[in-house]
């Protein structure tokens, strides 16, 4: 499921894929990604050197963006446009923070390398990409009041910096139809906040 309504359903580019139930291992998401990621690296000088850095660039944004998030239920996603699609997640990637983090394990494989093979091929092809969080306190739902509504914050990612977007600026992405700019239908238990920038974690040595 795209986690707003403005995403694109996710797909991958390279191999032309277009509906989600074509894509049902994550194994097999991530190695397109990586297909994807070395593709983009060959019009580079030095194309294993800029996988590297791609790749040391998105474990810093997954690290920065799980210190900065906070305690709650979240909803983690990407969209990186490519020549032939957006790609995004086969799911988003559901974290649940109930405490200060002081140390984040890089992730090797599942849902969170995923979303890392995201950034990597949003650094290395020099894509504009957006990153797309939705939040809710880590509660148990009360049954008069129902289950609280998402907030949501979004990040760009462009020219190898991550950047924080505002309430507006989210609120126009995920309130408008892709391809035509068309208002969508509005969620009246979301609400959109200005994001902060990134915890940027410490480099080792």
């Amino acid at each position: 499921m795209s986690t707003v309504s403005n995403l694109p359903a996710p797909r991958t580019a390279l191999l032309g894929r277009t509906d989600v139930t074509d894509i049902t291992d994550l194994t097999e998401r991530v190695d397109d990604l990586d297909a994807l990621i070395w593709a983009a690296a060959r019009s580079t000088d030095d194309p294993q050197l800029a996988v590297v850095r791609a790749r040391e660039h998105a474990e810093s944004v997954f690290i920065g963006l799980v210190l900065t998030i906070g305690s709650g239920a979240h909803r983690l996603n990407c969209s990186v446009p490519t020549p032939n699609g957006a790609v995004t997640a086969g799911e988003d990637l559901r974290l649940d923070i109930s405490t200060e983090i002081s140390a984040v394990g890089l992730p090797a494989s599942g849902a969170e390398r995923e979303l890392c093979e995201l950034f990597a091929l949003a650094h290395v092809s020099g894509a504009d990409a957006t990153v797309i969080l939705r939040s809710r306190p880590l509660l148990e739902p009360d049954p008069a009041s129902g289950t609280p509504g998402y907030v949501v914050r979004g990040w760009r990612m462009s020219g190898g910096t991550t950047a924080p977007i505002d309430a507006a600026g989210m609120f126009a992405f995920c309130c408008s139809e892709a391809s035509s700019g068309e208002p969508l239908p509005l969620d009246p238990n979301t609400r959109y906040v200005d994001a902060r920038a990134l915890v940027t974690p410490p480099r080792p040595g």
